[in-house]
Protein backbone atom coordinates (compact mmCIF):
# COMPACT_ATOMS: atom_id res chain seq x y z
CA UNK A 1 0.00 0.00 0.00
CA UNK A 2 1.88 3.00 -1.29
CA UNK A 3 0.75 6.52 -2.19
CA UNK A 4 -0.11 8.95 -3.35
CA UNK A 5 -3.63 8.81 -1.96
CA UNK A 6 -6.05 11.72 -2.17
CA UNK A 7 -8.34 12.51 0.74
CA UNK A 8 -12.10 12.70 0.28
CA UNK A 9 -13.69 14.15 3.42
CA UNK A 10 -17.44 13.60 3.60
CA UNK A 11 -17.82 14.17 7.35
CA UNK A 12 -19.75 17.37 6.80
CA UNK A 13 -21.16 16.61 3.34
CA UNK A 14 -24.80 15.85 2.72
CA UNK A 15 -25.01 12.10 3.34
CA UNK A 16 -25.83 9.79 0.48
CA UNK A 17 -28.53 7.23 0.99
CA UNK A 18 -27.19 3.82 2.06
CA UNK A 19 -27.91 2.35 -1.39
CA UNK A 20 -26.32 5.30 -3.19
CA UNK A 21 -23.17 5.10 -1.12
CA UNK A 22 -22.81 1.35 -1.71
CA UNK A 23 -23.08 2.03 -5.45
CA UNK A 24 -20.55 4.88 -5.23
CA UNK A 25 -18.02 2.63 -3.51
CA UNK A 26 -18.27 0.08 -6.30
CA UNK A 27 -17.99 2.83 -8.93
CA UNK A 28 -14.89 4.28 -7.27
CA UNK A 29 -13.35 0.82 -7.00
CA UNK A 30 -13.80 0.36 -10.75
CA UNK A 31 -12.48 3.85 -11.54
CA UNK A 32 -9.38 3.45 -9.37
CA UNK A 33 -8.64 0.03 -10.86
CA UNK A 34 -8.86 1.38 -14.40
CA UNK A 35 -6.81 4.49 -13.62
CA UNK A 36 -9.72 6.90 -14.13
CA UNK A 37 -9.56 8.07 -10.50
CA UNK A 38 -6.68 8.60 -8.05
CA UNK A 39 -6.24 6.28 -5.10
CA UNK A 40 -8.41 7.51 -2.24
CA UNK A 41 -8.77 7.66 1.51
CA UNK A 42 -12.45 8.47 2.14
CA UNK A 43 -13.88 9.68 5.44
CA UNK A 44 -17.61 9.11 5.87
CA UNK A 45 -20.05 9.91 8.65
CA UNK A 46 -22.97 7.63 7.81
CA UNK A 47 -26.67 7.88 8.46
CA UNK A 48 -28.41 5.15 10.50
CA UNK A 49 -27.73 2.03 8.44
CA UNK A 50 -27.81 -1.71 9.03
CA UNK A 51 -25.10 -2.83 6.61
CA UNK A 52 -25.78 -6.49 5.85
CA UNK A 53 -23.40 -8.77 3.98
CA UNK A 54 -24.18 -10.99 1.03
CA UNK A 55 -23.94 -13.98 3.39
CA UNK A 56 -26.62 -12.45 5.62
CA UNK A 57 -28.92 -12.01 2.61
CA UNK A 58 -28.88 -15.78 2.02
CA UNK A 59 -30.12 -16.65 5.52
CA UNK A 60 -33.78 -17.60 6.10
CA UNK A 61 -34.19 -14.83 8.67
CA UNK A 62 -32.99 -12.04 6.39
CA UNK A 63 -36.44 -10.56 5.85
CA UNK A 64 -37.17 -10.51 9.58
CA UNK A 65 -33.73 -9.04 10.22
CA UNK A 66 -34.43 -6.18 7.80
CA UNK A 67 -37.72 -5.51 9.59
CA UNK A 68 -35.88 -5.51 12.93
CA UNK A 69 -33.40 -2.96 11.61
CA UNK A 70 -36.18 -0.69 10.36
CA UNK A 71 -37.95 -0.91 13.71
CA UNK A 72 -34.86 0.69 15.28
CA UNK A 73 -34.68 3.38 12.60
CA UNK A 74 -31.78 1.78 10.69
CA UNK A 75 -32.07 1.49 6.90
CA UNK A 76 -31.06 -2.00 5.71
CA UNK A 77 -28.59 -2.26 2.82
CA UNK A 78 -26.38 -5.05 1.48
CA UNK A 79 -22.85 -3.66 1.40
CA UNK A 80 -20.06 -4.70 -0.98
CA UNK A 81 -17.66 -5.72 1.82
CA UNK A 82 -17.90 -7.50 5.14
CA UNK A 83 -18.79 -10.82 6.70
CA UNK A 84 -21.86 -10.04 8.84
CA UNK A 85 -24.19 -7.14 9.59
CA UNK A 86 -22.52 -4.04 11.02
CA UNK A 87 -24.53 -1.03 12.23
CA UNK A 88 -23.73 2.58 11.31
CA UNK A 89 -24.94 5.95 12.58
CA UNK A 90 -23.55 9.51 12.80
CA UNK A 91 -21.52 8.58 15.89
CA UNK A 92 -19.44 6.21 13.78
CA UNK A 93 -16.62 6.85 11.34
CA UNK A 94 -16.12 4.91 8.13
CA UNK A 95 -12.68 5.06 6.54
CA UNK A 96 -12.32 3.60 3.06
CA UNK A 97 -8.91 3.07 1.47
CA UNK A 98 -9.27 2.46 -2.26
CA UNK A 99 -6.06 1.57 -4.03
CA UNK A 100 -4.64 0.12 -7.21
CA UNK A 101 -2.64 -3.11 -7.48
CA UNK A 102 -1.61 -5.61 -10.12
CA UNK A 103 -2.36 -8.39 -7.63
CA UNK A 104 -4.85 -7.16 -5.02
CA UNK A 105 -5.21 -10.53 -3.29
CA UNK A 106 -1.52 -10.83 -2.50
CA UNK A 107 -1.44 -7.95 -0.02
CA UNK A 108 -4.78 -8.59 1.68
CA UNK A 109 -3.42 -9.62 5.10
CA UNK A 110 -0.89 -6.78 5.13
CA UNK A 111 -3.68 -4.28 4.45
CA UNK A 112 -5.78 -5.66 7.30
CA UNK A 113 -2.80 -5.34 9.64
CA UNK A 114 -1.90 -1.85 8.45
CA UNK A 115 -5.35 -0.41 9.12
CA UNK A 116 -5.74 -2.24 12.44
CA UNK A 117 -2.32 -1.00 13.60
CA UNK A 118 -3.22 2.58 12.64
CA UNK A 119 -6.49 2.31 14.56
CA UNK A 120 -4.76 0.93 17.65
CA UNK A 121 -2.22 3.78 17.48
CA UNK A 122 -5.01 6.37 17.47
CA UNK A 123 -6.82 4.78 20.40
CA UNK A 124 -3.61 4.46 22.39
CA UNK A 125 -3.13 8.18 21.76
CA UNK A 126 -6.41 8.68 23.65
CA UNK A 127 -4.93 6.76 26.58
CA UNK A 128 -6.85 3.54 25.92
CA UNK A 129 -5.74 -0.07 26.10
CA UNK A 130 -6.53 -1.00 22.49
CA UNK A 131 -5.76 -4.41 21.02
CA UNK A 132 -6.25 -6.32 17.79
CA UNK A 133 -8.10 -9.61 17.87
CA UNK A 134 -11.50 -11.22 17.91
CA UNK A 135 -13.61 -11.14 21.06
CA UNK A 136 -15.76 -14.19 21.86
CA UNK A 137 -19.23 -13.78 20.29
CA UNK A 138 -18.54 -10.32 18.87
CA UNK A 139 -20.57 -8.92 15.95
CA UNK A 140 -19.12 -9.27 12.45
CA UNK A 141 -16.24 -11.29 13.92
CA UNK A 142 -12.71 -11.08 12.56
CA UNK A 143 -9.14 -11.54 13.71
CA UNK A 144 -8.34 -7.93 12.77
CA UNK A 145 -11.12 -6.42 14.88
CA UNK A 146 -9.98 -3.76 17.34
CA UNK A 147 -11.24 -3.82 20.89
CA UNK A 148 -10.61 -1.74 24.00
CA UNK A 149 -10.05 -3.21 27.44
CA UNK A 150 -11.13 -1.32 30.57
CA UNK A 151 -10.96 -3.22 33.87
CA UNK A 152 -14.24 -2.98 35.75
CA UNK A 153 -16.29 -2.32 32.63
CA UNK A 154 -18.43 -5.40 31.97
CA UNK A 155 -17.49 -7.54 30.12
CA UNK A 156 -14.06 -5.88 30.37
CA UNK A 157 -13.63 -5.34 26.63
CA UNK A 158 -15.78 -4.08 23.77
CA UNK A 159 -15.25 -4.16 20.03
CA UNK A 160 -14.94 -0.64 18.64
CA UNK A 161 -13.67 -1.22 15.10
CA UNK A 162 -13.81 -3.77 12.33
CA UNK A 163 -12.32 -3.91 8.86
CA UNK A 164 -13.45 -5.64 5.68
CA UNK A 165 -12.06 -5.86 2.17
CA UNK A 166 -13.12 -6.31 -1.43
CA UNK A 167 -10.84 -6.85 -4.42
CA UNK A 168 -11.33 -6.51 -8.14
CA UNK A 169 -8.85 -7.36 -10.87
CA UNK A 170 -6.73 -4.24 -10.35
CA UNK A 171 -8.03 -2.57 -7.19
CA UNK A 172 -8.93 -3.08 -3.55
CA UNK A 173 -11.27 -1.48 -1.04
CA UNK A 174 -10.34 -1.63 2.64
CA UNK A 175 -13.26 -0.36 4.71
CA UNK A 176 -13.05 0.27 8.45
CA UNK A 177 -15.96 1.04 10.76
CA UNK A 178 -14.91 2.79 13.99
CA UNK A 179 -17.61 3.39 16.59
CA UNK A 180 -16.73 6.66 18.30
CA UNK A 181 -19.73 7.37 20.54
CA UNK A 182 -23.39 6.55 21.24
CA UNK A 183 -23.04 2.78 21.28
CA UNK A 184 -26.43 2.00 22.91
CA UNK A 185 -28.60 2.17 19.73
CA UNK A 186 -26.01 0.10 17.87
CA UNK A 187 -26.13 -2.52 20.59
CA UNK A 188 -29.92 -2.62 20.48
CA UNK A 189 -30.26 -2.98 16.71
CA UNK A 190 -27.46 -5.53 16.49
CA UNK A 191 -29.01 -7.66 19.23
CA UNK A 192 -32.36 -7.88 17.46
CA UNK A 193 -30.93 -8.29 13.94
CA UNK A 194 -28.58 -11.09 14.97
CA UNK A 195 -31.40 -12.86 16.78
CA UNK A 196 -33.49 -12.73 13.59
CA UNK A 197 -30.57 -14.06 11.54
CA UNK A 198 -29.89 -16.84 14.06
CA UNK A 199 -26.35 -15.59 14.70
CA UNK A 200 -24.59 -15.88 18.06
CA UNK A 201 -23.84 -12.57 19.77
CA UNK A 202 -22.83 -11.26 23.17
CA UNK A 203 -24.48 -7.80 23.16
CA UNK A 204 -22.07 -6.58 25.83
CA UNK A 205 -19.21 -6.72 23.33
CA UNK A 206 -20.86 -4.02 21.15
CA UNK A 207 -19.24 -0.78 22.30
CA UNK A 208 -17.86 2.62 21.43
CA UNK A 209 -14.60 4.46 22.02
CA UNK A 210 -16.41 6.96 24.24
CA UNK A 211 -17.37 4.14 26.62
CA UNK A 212 -13.71 3.93 27.61
CA UNK A 213 -12.78 7.63 27.65
CA UNK A 214 -13.18 9.44 30.98
CA UNK A 215 -16.27 11.60 30.70
CA UNK A 216 -17.02 10.10 27.28
CA UNK A 217 -15.60 13.21 25.60
CA UNK A 218 -14.43 12.22 22.14
CA UNK A 219 -15.70 13.33 18.75
CA UNK A 220 -15.79 11.83 15.27
CA UNK A 221 -13.78 14.71 13.77
CA UNK A 222 -11.05 14.34 16.39
CA UNK A 223 -10.68 10.63 15.79
CA UNK A 224 -10.85 11.05 12.00
CA UNK A 225 -8.01 13.59 11.97
CA UNK A 226 -5.80 11.34 14.07
CA UNK A 227 -6.57 8.28 11.94
CA UNK A 228 -5.78 10.10 8.70
CA UNK A 229 -2.41 11.05 10.15
CA UNK A 230 -1.72 7.50 11.30
CA UNK A 231 -2.66 6.08 7.90
CA UNK A 232 -0.60 8.70 6.03
CA UNK A 233 2.56 7.52 7.74
CA UNK A 234 1.87 4.01 6.54
CA UNK A 235 0.45 4.66 3.07
CA UNK A 236 2.90 7.25 1.80
CA UNK A 237 6.14 6.15 0.07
Amino acid sequence: MRGPYELEDRLEAEPLSPDDDAARRLALLADVGEGRSPQLVRLLRPSRTAAFSRRDALLPGFGAAQDAARSHGFAPVVRPVGGRMAPYHPGTLIVDVIGRSDDPRRGMTARFELVADATVEVLEGLGLDARTGELPREYCPGQHSVHVVTPGLPPGATKVAGTAQRQTRHAYLVSTLLVVHDGAPLRAVTTDVYAALGLDLDPATVGAVADHVPGGRVGVEEVAAALVQALAGRLDP
